[in-house]
């Protein structure tokens, strides 16, 4: 038996190299990234691209260079008309008549033109420069020339230090997507490269390939080669002088040569360009390039792009440090998944808050909030993983939290606009709103850097990745305002901008996508995701919280101030409009009427101030209800269709008490059940009908339950015997209880009685019962499950208490408060996401309160505990 080997043909190679390089920006970064691995100080791109687009002028000294070059100069004179040797562009014919003529010969135009601009985009080149370590024959055979090549995988460090920015060994086809023709001309460092006696005498090579040859057909890989030729004798400064037509001496003059050599390096010159580098495309890869290395002060390698159609409008590619922020956050994590978080505030004018704001009992019981730390700008905060995602910690089987590594991430929020009004209540600074809107255009969207390299297309502006930590949905889903009394506030993706960095050698589960857009979205990354949003969340709750204390103190202030001018403003108006209609009256029934009218117009203005006023208190309480309703629509749903089907569920219902009997007596008529005494109870039929019963009456108990949470007469406050009420509670309870094991205790005396709503106490004590059933669950231990509901009446109060064995609330929750916040939740999957709705608690304390009651929590020993008290009145007589 012989092994054959497998054979790539060469047209597949390059479709897979091609496929790993999305596009002409995409490559030029690939090939930027190989001069920063060769520790090269600067990287240095040149489109020589006069003829990208047709001149509106040539001359003879163009003609010349035509003609030298082999273009096809017979579409030139179609194309331009020659003026006593200069030739300039033919226009195209007015046609405002729309003559059938002249659009047909402005249409041929067009197409000789297109014609002509193909042929002269030949002349184009891009030159890439470094001045790194270069490259020996036995680089260029073993690696350069080696699809696929692992040696950056397994020496990601340069000699400088560096983490190689590539990997996957694709990098030069990042040469074929740009143009059809490839050549280098690397000249090696003897002193930090192994080097042969042949290398002794010769400065470098030049590398020579035709992309080309890979389009022919039945050619396979091995049959494609590339021309290497020595060479000596030969500067590789002045090769780069004279390959780049644009004084660069500057760029040469930047250069460090205390740490790097300029003897030293790889020019790459690419042409048959497959692109039209035009001003606009040079334009727009300048403006990426800006993205492409992190803001940071250090300039250990800086990027150069110079363009032979516009040679002053660029040069150094400078990263925009964002200074002009309302909030800035600054996070690091440790490889002992701690995080210290650093939240610099820059929204407020501080001189101009009154002392009074800070003596608010808010503000005075946390030092964040105290005036000094206003003034000096910053707080700090450490915290862990854990804490950050409460609660994943203890389903966290795959050990996210430890292969995620180390991180930094900076974070800006630039509110892009503020009214008058907003100002003012919040004692905001001044801005100039159109520069922050062109700033965050540009350069908005939190950004992933790997390495001190950009990992596209994270937060590129117009592109669906923008917004890849979903900083939009977290907002839709709690649309709340910043200083919203219940909270929630969450902050708009196209108000940010930021950087994260991380590393392949510290965060190795990153992994790059085989289109090299985007890493893979495992659950390590969607987990990384969720803590970066926890983070995010820091700066949040700071500002709300700020917020509405401001809110709050403002009200205090001027919200009756504010109430009267509107209230005089409503009168003014009122006033005007009286005089106007009573301008356009019969004058003699105006003399006549007159006292009348006027006493009758007084006593309607102030009725009407009166109703406004009213109106406007209204309105508020209807905006904060209909806040709470987006919140339970999605949940009510489910009970809305529960109630549509409840006729047809009922008779379910009732079937599935008796279908097993009426099976088990039909059987019994053709099969004696004693013929299967000695069966074991899987192969008896009778026996798996009686689990079926079971299972059937699990369900009925269920559907009973479900169908009677919605029933009518729960809607109606009526007077309430609590021991009956958990009595039942229980009884719908038992069978899902059982079946986890867990045990419900009751201790209510029989004469308590309330006047409530049955469903609000259905709201109530289902929620806490699923929490203590899914804490259950997630126990790491095998105690003993209980639940016990206790009440307790004096001449004051009711109270009720609740209390479970479970593992209680998470270590990880550093304000226990927390769990009556909207959407706050502990209950996450695998990956981070939130499974739980965050609703449960919030629902629990807003009916209570709505009750006029109270909810404080216990801390028992062990397990969670919650003590509701309800006010004598709601106690029925």
């Amino acid at each position: 038996m012989s092994r054959i080997p497998f054979k790539v043909s060469a047209r597949t190679a390059l479709l897979l190299g091609r496929e790993n390089v999305a596009n002409a920006k995409g490559a030029l970064i690939e090939l930027v990234k190989n001069g920063y691995d060769a520790d090269s100080p600067i990287s240095l791109i040149y489109f020589d691209n006069k003829y990208a687009d047709l001149p509106s002028t040539l001359d003879s000294q163009d003609l010349s260079h035509f003609i030298s070059s082999g273009i096809d100069t017979t579409l030139l004179y179609e194309v331009y008309v020659d003026k006593s040797g200069q030739y300039n562009l033919k226009e195209e014919k007015p046609n405002k008549e729309k003559n059938p003529d002249i659009d047909a010969e402005n249409l041929a135009l067009k197409s000789i033109r297109n014609k002509f601009r193909k042929e002269i985009n030949k002349l184009s080149a891009i030159y890439i420069v470094d001045f790194g370590e270069g490259m020996t024959k036995g680089i260029i055979e073993n690696y350069w020339m080696t699809i696929g090549t692992d040696n950056k995988l397994s020496n990601m460090v340069t000699t400088k230090k560096r983490v190689k920015a590539g990997a996957k060994g694709i990098g030069r086809f990042a040469l074929d997507r740009l143009g059809s023709r490839g050549e280098m001309t690397t000249f090696f460092n003897p002193l930090n490269r192994q080097i042969s006696d042949e290398e002794k005498i010769i400065n470098g090579y030049q590398w020579k390939v035709n992309w080309e040859d890979f389009e022919v057909p039945l050619k396979t890989i091995g049959d494609i080669g590339a021309d290497l030729a020595p060479m000596e004798n030969t500067n590789f400064l002045d090769l780069v002088k004279s390959s780049i037509n644009i004084d660069i001496s500057n760029v040469i003059d930047s250069i460090d040569e205390t740490r790097f050599d300029k003897c030293f390096g790889t020019l790459l010159k690419i042409s048959n360009l497959r692109d039209y580098w035009d001003n606009a495309a040079v334009r727009a890869v300048f403006s990426d390039l800006e993205v492409l290395v992190p803001p940071k002060e250090e300039d250990d390698f800086r990027v150069y792009l110079y363009s032979e159609r516009q040679p002053e409008s660029y040069g150094e590619v400078l990263s925009s440090v964002c200074d002009d922020y309302d909030y800035k956050l600054v996070a690091k994590a440790d490889e002992e998944q701690n995080v210290k978080i650093t939240v610099y505030r820059n929204e407020y004018d501080i001189e101009s808050i009154p002392d009074g704001l800070f003596m608010r009992d808010a503000m005075s019981n946390s030092e964040k909030y105290h005036r000094k730390t206003f003034e000096e700008g910053s707080w700090v905060e450490e915290t862990t993983f854990s804490r950050l995602l409460p609660g994943f910690s203890e389903s966290d089987k795959e050990g996210h939290f430890k292969i995620i590594g180390p991180f930094e991430f900076s974070f800006y929020f630039m509110k892009r606009a503020a009214t008058t009004p907003d100002a003012t209540r919040f004692f905001y600074k001044r801005f100039m709103s159109n520069n922050r809107k062109d700033w965050l255009d540009k350069f908005g969207g939190i950004k992933l850097y790997r390495d001190n390299f950009r990992v596209r297309p994270y937060g590129e502006t117009n592109d669906v990745a923008f917004d890849w930590l979903g900083l939009g949905n977290r907002k839709a889903a709690s649309p709340a305002g910043v200083a919203k009394d219940t909270g929630g506030y969450r902050v708009e993706p196209e108000n940010v901008a930021g950087a994260i960095n991380i590393s392949r050698l510290t965060n190795l589960n990153f992994e790059d996508k085989s289109s090299r857009e985007g890493l893979q979205e495992n659950n390590t990354f969607k987990v990384f995701k969720s803590l970066i949003a926890a983070i995010i969340n820091k700066m949040e709750d700071d500002r709300s919280y700020i917020a509405r204390e401001m809110a709050a103190f403002d009200d205090e202030q001027f919200g009756g101030q504010r109430e009267m001018e509107r209230a005089e403003k409503l009168a003014e108006d009122i006033a005007n409009r009286a005089r106007k209609n009573n301008n356009n009256k019969d004058s003699n029934a105006s003399q006549e009427n007159g006292d009348q009218d006027t006493s009758d117009d007084t006593q309607k203005n102030t009725e009407e101030e009166l109703l406004a006023l009213l109106i406007g208190v209204k309105n508020e309480k209807i905006e904060r209800l209909e806040e709470e309703q987006k919140l339970l629509r999605g949940l009510a749903s489910s009970g809305i269709v529960s109630a549509s089907f409840g006729h047809d569920l009922s008779k379910l219902s009732d079937v599935l008490g008796s279908r097993v009997d009426k099976i088990i007596e039909l059987i019994r008529v053709k099969v004696d059940e004693t013929n299967y005494i000695n069966v074991e109870d899987r192969k008896n039929p009778f026996e798996v009908l009686r689990r079926i019963k079971k299972q059937d009456l699990k369900i009925k108990n269920w559907l009973n339950f479900s169908l009677g949470f919605t029933r009518k007469d729960k809607r109606k406050r009526e007077q309430l015997n609590l021991k009956n009420y958990f009595d039942q509670f229980k009884m719908d309870w038992d069978s899902a209880l059982e079946d986890r094991l867990i045990k419900l205790h009751v201790d209510v005396p029989q004469d308590v009685v309330m006047r409530v709503f049955e469903i609000d106490f259905d709201s109530i004590f289902s929620n806490l019962l699923v929490n203590s059933i899914d804490a259950f669950l997630f126990s790491k231990t095998n105690d003993a499950r209980q639940v016990y509901i206790s009440c307790v009446a004096d001449s004051k109060e009711i109270s009720i208490e609740y209390r479970d064995t479970g593992p209680g609330l998470s270590k990880d929750i550093d304000n226990p408060e927390k769990i009556f916040q909207p959407l706050f939740t502990t209950k996450l999957n695998s990956s981070g996401d939130e499974i739980g709705t965050g609703l449960g608690m919030w629902i629990i304390k807003s009916v209570v309160e709505e009750n006029d009651g109270t909810v404080k929590l216990l801390y028992p020993d062990n397990g969670f505990g919650l003590r509701m008290s309800f006010p004598h009145k709601y106690k029925a007589l």
